[in-house]
């Protein structure tokens, strides 16, 4: 394999102020790694020396998509975000070959993103990591290396997908428990109805990642009926991200789909739950109760098994798979004061 290179560049086009005016910051610089450019969209309180690294969801997402929103305006006056786009998707380009597409390549150039983040703001800002979703699988990748978590000051795993064949099976469940839930309280029944069918015709001790899909898929539909009768809060619309950001999003789609279609086989199989012990920094698990896509008992075990003595788990009683949206000002709250406590 090749070492781990780390250059700097800034995107002129896309930088609205200087190194001076770090409050205000808004600039673009890449982390370059064994044949992948990767865009990092640094946005925010850049004077508070304290940067959340977004580890964005997907495979096949881009950053930028999580950088607006009342939850974002807020901790954005506290800190600085850093919307990194993954190897293969977003605006990321490079030359490397389908070999290196990985969840272990991807947690590396994860270590070149803080190194050049170290490298452009100083050694002394604090990083922290926050993976949302597929993110998580990331995230829980390059934590579980001791060695990467003296590079940062916290990992902040939000609905996180660090254990793909549990997740599926805990979500079922999930589907099961609030299917019957809701059908008792007369919500949506005959959609419900249907739910609690399918899930109970799923055998949860052999999963096919046809299956898997599928339960992703239904995971979205349940949200938007539990949202449609007032369960979910309604949060944020976020529906106006694509048209602020400097993201294309065809290329986007066209460079995430082919990216997702090398990763799913590995993705699919990928349990990091028996690793999670290895992680000894301060962590916070931010959950919405009613994640049908990476159910909340994987945020009940990341919390019980990581050896941090100083862990927080959240879990938001009015949000699905993105708490972010659903109750923002909350969901913001508890990563300002995890990041005050640990800068």
């Amino acid at each position: 394999m090749r070492s781990l290179l780390i250059t700097l560049s800034v995107l002129t086009a896309f930088t609205s102020c200087q190194k001076t005016d770090l409050g205000g910051l808004r600039e673009t610089i890449y982390a370059k790694n064994n044949g992948a450019d990767m865009p990092i969209y640094v946005r925010g309180n850049g004077a508070s020396k304290c940067f959340v690294i977004l580890v964005h969801g997907g495979p096949g997402g881009n950053g930028l998509e999580y950088s607006v929103g009342k939850s974002q305006e807020l901790m954005e006056e506290e800190m600085a975000f850093a919307y990194w786009d993954q190897r293969g998707q977003g605006m990321a380009q490079g030359y490397y070959t389908s070999n290196e597409v990985t969840v272990s390549q991807m947690a590396n150039d994860l270590k070149a993103v803080v190194l050049t983040m170290k490298a452009h703001y100083g050694d002394d800002s604090k990083i922290f990591i926050m993976g949302h979703s597929w993110g998580g699988t990331l995230g829980t990748k390059f934590m579980i290396d001791s060695n990467n978590q003296q590079l940062v000051s916290g990992w902040i795993e939000a609905d996180g997908a660090h254990d793909i064949p549990k997740l599926n099976i805990d979500g079922v469940e999930l589907f099961r428990k609030v299917a019957a839930e809701q059908i008792a309280e007369r919500n949506s029944t005959n959609a419900w109805t249907d739910i609690l069918d399918w899930a109970n015709d799923i055998n949860t001790n052999s999963i096919s990642v046809a299956e898997g899909g599928e339960i992703n898929e239904k995971a979205y539909e349940a949200e938007e009926l539990l949202l449609n009768d007032g369960v979910l809060a309604s949060g944020d619309d976020n529906s106006y991200a694509p048209l602020l950001s400097p993201t294309n999003l065809l290329t986007s789609t066209i460079t995430g789909n082919l990216t997702s279609g090398l990763l799913d086989p590995e993705v699919e199989s990928t349990s990091l739950t028996d690793s999670l012990y290895k992680i000894a920094i301060p962590c916070l698990f931010l959950w919405g109760k009613y994640d049908f896509v990476v159910a909340p008992q994987l945020g009940v075990d990341a919390y019980n098994l990581v050896s941090s003595t100083d862990k927080t788990l959240v879990v938001f009683q009015e949000s699905g798979h993105s708490p972010m949206v659903n109750e923002p000002e909350l969901f913001a709250q508890e990563i300002i004061d995890f990041v005050e406590k640990h800068k």
